[in-house]
């Protein structure tokens, strides 16, 4: 089996503990003995196999996207790994597949990890599986094996606990190490000199108790090269055939050839026998280049030659290529016809690389723009410009108008600003006179009328337009968006809201001060219109009385009842009028009317009748959940401090009515049935519990009890939404109903939030389709929905000119900034909680960010609105801007396939609705192309593009002069100074009708060059 003479040992077939040997172990006082592993498999030697995929890609922490390459419908293995460790999975890659008879596999490499070797000692595991290869070389014992766990301890606290992480590795290897890899790196490990060196290594630190310092920076240099080796070793197993490289623009090191063991390690794997690359990403190159971004190292030029370079190394098709776009520049500046040019690049280009792009659909191509002129101007803020003005020459720091157009009361955020910085210093110790007259006429936040919650003007003709368009239309009045698919007539306050066609908005500004300012202001004045003041009576707590459960109608409404909700499914109702939109009444006597006959027709009916709503929910036949730990998944919201044992206590007077389930008797029931019907309906523990259950497929492996553990967590971050202050404050302003948990019931009836959930769900569940739901992967789906629905809110910090030592605290839940200051790693925690938040139907309704934020974010799933706050400095930024909610699945999608296919998607059999929605849509899409229907779909709902120029001003003439450059910008593909052939061009094409040179890359048949 060995090409290089070493043997390879194996463990035979029905050996139970493929522990290391005992004379292979190093012996330490007090060392424990490895585990031994039950139940081991044998793993036989073999050659690499003939159609393995592997994809080195960008993912989310702890998820692959490995899923959407499946090609086949075989159940293809996937999984992610560095290169260095595929020995792990080596007995899992050789399957064949019943459809192409060979084995197909799919691996996820994170670049960074898999190729950036170096010196780096990288994971202890590979350190491990290092450690066993060599030992497997040399038969070490003794003094050597304890040097050669020391040499490759590094990041570990002690050699013995490293030892245990050797163990605990060949345990899970069954106690071999697969042959191919092994060969692969001790060939190349012996003729690399490294095993010479590594023995070497060994002698210097002898009998030593720990590593000497003279030999530690040899030890980490020798570990990396070592780890070169078993990556290496690991592209030759792979022998793939096609290689994915996605978002390679992050990556860009690794078409570099001059990048180091890095990209030479990628080449191995890229150039690989007869295997082909295909690079994906939406920006493989700075699309446009403005000079000042040329000056300062971004060159579109230089990145689309880099990457020419790296997709063929055919020198007479380069050559080929320069001369070619050489001439329609030459062209294109003269003014002449270029078409055939043109086509001659296409034709050149379409050999290597393409572009999709979706398809217009009418003249609008799904975009509508909306010209939201900042108009309303006040006295108050001329005074104020002027006066910031005299503030930055007192204090001698530069000042743009800009920063009065863009920020709100610019002098209380201007952290990170110049004149920020000069501000203070002329406030700090003794404040400079001057400066502190100037700043009284200054337009600035009062601290003791925010802390009153007194009406506050919003200081900026901008914000002002954007308040009058959500939170002057009542969006306040909202905690989660209307659905896309209602199952009944919605009622106030989402009836007009949805009427109007809402959906969340996604700010982009190009200064840092903005999204604070908006954020911070725009949630101030949502929620003093609430009347919140962030404390106030919890009316959703489990109380007790002398330790007895109190009323339980709270636990009733939040428990996941499934004869309950199978019962009062709305959806079901909806089903049987699919061409309708029934009033909600409709459906409410409709489920009174089953419960009623289905209680009657009980044998078991009683006559005792019990005599609250809830005592009847519990009572009710199926509604033990089964599992012991329900109390652990409806526990106490994040935001509370109470203990739980009042729940505990709900909890066992729950489980002790339903251990005497019966129906009651339907004589008895009228008084109740209203009650029952409502929470069977629009109680949020059945609505999650059916909207998990539209997921499930009859494949997946979930339990009830699974099932209902979900449905509870779900609930329980619903209850943190109804339980916070200011939503009581806002239900009792609706006059929803005297009694809380009744008014709660008819909010979530007014707003659908059953088909909201449906939606919602699915939409999650459609980004991990790949994974096969059990237990605990529909409890990751609903703990992330909860998460969103039930995160903190923020609290933005304005700078008090007037009392310099304290902070103006301003609330975030209703909008949110995403990115900012701080912590590198608290940044980035923050960022994904307002994304995650962002992405569901629930507050915030608007997020503000900067430019620098703009790339490779997608905030699409519920919200199909970009306001440009500022007009983006080139038309690359648009698209860019846009980009983040045009996507696959986004909100206007879903709107727009919903109007046009409700009947369809009720009258069919599938549970999941949105699934029949989108099934539906597909089968009648051919026309519309690929993108069709998930990425485009034609109908009322569009990508609204919101401009809020100032009248008067110059941006109206940098926002018409804006859009013409993104007709034309594409004539400079390819170019060296864009910027000037984009000024050339303009005295010759004005739009896209006028443009039609531009070289089209939408793919057709073609051949790379070789």
């Amino acid at each position: 089996m060995s090409s290089t003479g070493t043997s390879v040992p194996t463990r035979p077939a029905g050996s139970s503990s493929p522990t290391r040997p005992d004379s292979a172990r190093a012996s330490w006082p007090g060392a424990s003995s490895p585990r031994p592993c039950n139940g081991c498999r044998t793993t036989t030697a073999w050659n690499g196999w003939t159609s393995s995929t592997s994809a080195p890609t960008r993912t989310s922490p702890g998820r692959t996207s490995t899923g959407w390459l499946r090609v086949t419908a075989d159940k293809t293995v996937t999984l992610s790994s560095r290169l260095t460790l595929l020995a792990k999975h080596a007995h899992r890659l050789n399957a064949a597949t019943a459809t192409t008879g060979k084995p197909i596999n799919l691996i996820a490499f994170t670049p960074g990890t898999s190729f950036d070797q170096g010196w780096r000692t990288g994971a202890v595991e590979e350190r491990a599986l290092i450690f066993l290869l060599l030992e497997q070389a040399h038969s070490w014992g003794g003094w050597r094996t304890r040097a050669a766990l020391r040499a490759l301890q590094a990041t570990v606290a002690t050699p013995e606990k490293f030892e245990d992480q050797c163990n605990r590795l060949w345990e899970q290897l069954d106690g071999e190490i697969d042959p191919t890899i092994t060969e692969g790196f001790l060939r190349r490990a012996r003729h690399g000199g490294l095993l010479d060196e590594f023995d070497a290594l060994l002698d210097g630190i002898g009998r030593r108790p720990a590593l000497p310092d003279a030999l530690r920076e040899k030890a980490r240099k020798l570990t990396g090269a070592l780890r070169t080796a078993l990556a290496t070793a690991g592209v030759e197993v792979l022998d793939p055939d096609l290689v994915i490289l996605d978002e390679f623009q992050r990556f860009r090191e690794l078409l570099d050839p001059d990048g180091g063991d890095s990209a030479e390690l990628a080449r191995h794997l890229f150039d690989h026998r007869a295997a082909r690359v295909l690079l994906l990403s939406a920006t493989p190159y700075k699309p446009f280049t403005f000079a000042e971004e040329a000056g300062a190292g971004e060159d579109h030029y230089r990145d689309f030659r880099q990457v020419l370079r790296f997709l063929t190394d055919n020198e007479p098709w380069h050559t080929d290529v320069t001369k070619a776009l050489e001439a329609y520049r030459d062209a294109l500046v003269r003014g002449e016809p270029c078409g055939d040019l043109r086509d001659r690049l296409r034709a050149l280009l379409l050999q290597v690389m393409c572009r999709t792009e979706r398809p217009a659909l009418g003249q609008d191509g799904m975009l509508s723009e909306h010209l939201d002129l900042a108009d309303d101007l006040d006295t108050r803020d001329v005074r104020g410009y002027v006066a910031m003005r005299r503030v930055a020459d007192a204090v001698d720091a530069r000042m743009s108008i800009e920063y009065w157009k863009s920020a709100p009361y610019f002098l209380n955020f201007l952290d990170g600003y110049q004149l920020g910085d000069k501000v203070r210093k002329a406030l700090d110790g003794k404040p400079d006179p001057n400066v502190t007259a100037l700043l009284a006429t200054a337009q600035l936040l009062d601290a003791d009328t925010i802390d009153r919650r007194e009406p506050v003007d919003l200081g900026n003709g901008r914000l002002r337009r954007l308040a009058a368009d959500t939170v002057d239309r009542g969006w306040w009045r909202l905690l989660w968006l209307p659905p896309s698919l209602p199952y009944h007539t919605l009622d106030e306050p989402f009836a007009t809201a949805a009427a109007e066609g809402i959906t969340k908005r996604l700010l982009f500004s190009s200064w840092n001060a903005t999204p604070t300012a908006v954020a911070g202001l725009l949630s101030y004045e949502a929620e003093r219109r609430l009347g919140g003041h962030g404390e106030g009576h919890r009316h959703l707590d489990y109380r007790t009385e002398n330790n007895r459960p109190a009323a339980m109608s709270a636990l009733a409404i939040f428990w996941p009842h499934p004869a309950l909700a199978t019962l009062c499914d709305p959806l079901a109702l909806a089903r049987q009028r699919p061409d309708e939109t029934a009033p909600l009444a409709v459906f409410e006597r409709e489920v009174r009317e089953r419960l009623l006959a289905h209680a009657s027709t009980d044998t078991a009916a009683t006559e005792a009748t019990p005599a609250e709503p809830w005592e009847l929910v519990f009572r009710w036949p199926g509604a033990d959940p089964g599992p012991d730990d329900a109390a652990a998944a409806l526990g106490t919201s994040a935001d509370e401090d109470a203990t739980a044992t009042g729940l505990d206590r709900h909890v066992a007077r729950a489980r002790e009515l339903a251990s005497n389930a019966h129906y009651p008797a339907a004589d008895h029931l009228h008084n109740l049935l209203g009650s029952v019907a409502a929470i069977g309906m629009h109680g949020p523990g059945n609505i999650a519990w059916r909207a998990l259950f539209r997921l499930i497929h009859p494949d997946d492996a979930i339990t009830p009890a699974g099932h209902w553990h979900a449905a509870a967590v779900l609930a329980n971050g619903l209850r943190s939404l109804f339980n916070r202050p200011e939503s009581a404050q806002l239900l009792d302003s609706l006059s929803m109903g005297p009694v809380y948990w009744q008014a709660v019931l008819r909010y979530c009836a007014a707003g659908d939030l059953q088909a909201v959930l449906d939606e919602h769900l699915h939409t999650l569940r459609s980004g991990t389709a790949d994974t096969r739901l059990d237990d605990k992967n529909l409890y990751r789906l609903a703990d992330e929905a909860r998460q969103a629905i039930a995160s903190r809110p923020s609290t933005y910090e304005a700078f008090n000119p007037h009392r310099p030592a304290e902070r103006i605290k301003l609330p975030g839940r209703f909008a949110l900034r995403y990115g900012g200051r701080g912590e590198e790693q608290a940044q980035a925690d923050r960022k994904a909680v307002v994304r995650r938040a962002f992405n569901s139907p629930f507050w915030p309704f608007i997020v503000a960010t900067t430019s620098a934020g703009q790339e490779g974010i997608d905030f699409h799933q519920w919200c199909s609105a970009v306001v440009h706050w500022n007009t983006p400095a080139n038309p690359v930024d648009f698209e860019q801007r846009e980009g983040r909610v045009h996507r696959f699945g986004g909100h206007a999608v879903r709107r727009n396939i919903a109007a046009a296919h409700r009947a369809d998607a009720l009258r069919s059999p599938e549970p999941d609705v949105w699934k029949a929605l989108y099934d539906a849509a597909r089968a009648v899409s051919g026309e519309l192309g690929d993108f069709a229907p998930y990425w485009v779909f034609p109908g009322p709902a569009k990508i609204e593009r919101h401009v809020l120029p100032y009248p008067l001003s110059r941006d109206q003439a940098k926002l018409d002069r804006l859009k013409s450059d993104l007709a034309v910008y594409r004539l400079a593909f390819g170019q060296p100074r864009q910027e000037d052939l984009l000024n050339l061009l303009r005295r010759h094409t004005t739009d896209a009708a006028d443009a039609p040179e531009i070289i089209d890359l939408r793919p057709t048949l073609g051949r790379r060059p070789r």
